[in-house]
């Protein structure tokens, strides 16, 4: 009977141990996303103050035109796989979307399997809105799909 119970104990115990294995696997995983939202957060909100920054706010007029510069693969409603006229790679914007695909000079910094077409800049100057959007698509080594992250803005 003791025998019989020690067993049984040993049981719970290894089950108890597989349990807190499998929540570790887990959250080593969900880390890892959490990272890549936070960079591509970092990313975009970059674009959004480049943007802001960048702007001619000399009139309305002189506003929306400089904010049309900024478009950038605007065109697509295919979720992550944009068209449209895209951005030199010189330009200062342009060097911000090359970071955030990892192409830089340094290997360390970029989302994983981010690729240009997945790169979006829309600016809506429609009744002075001057809306600017921003998405960036990703999918990380665990991810089934792309992940996408938007932020909205308004410059004036």
């Amino acid at each position: 009977m003791m025998l019989i119970e020690a067993m049984v104990s040993i049981l719970l115990l290894m089950l108890g141990i597989l349990g807190i294995a499998g929540l570790t696997a887990k959250s080593t995983a969900l880390s890892g996303q959490a990272q890549y939202r936070t960079e591509a957060g970092m990313y975009a909100e970059q674009i959004i103050q480049l943007v802001s920054l960048s702007v001619d706010r000399s009139s309305p007029t002189a506003l929306a035109a400089s904010l049309e510069a900024f478009a950038h693969q605007a065109d697509g409603s295919d979720r992550c796989s944009y068209s449209g006229s895209e951005l030199s790679d010189t330009s200062e914007l342009g060097k911000v979307l090359k970071a955030a695909r990892g192409e830089s000079a340094n290997p360390l910094v970029g989302l994983p399997g981010a690729t240009a077409s997945g790169q979006q800049v829309v600016v809506e100057t429609d009744n002075h809105l001057n809306r600017v959007t921003v998405r960036l698509c990703w999918q990380g080594p665990s991810d089934a799909a792309k992940r996408i992250y938007e932020i909205q803005a308004f410059v004036h």
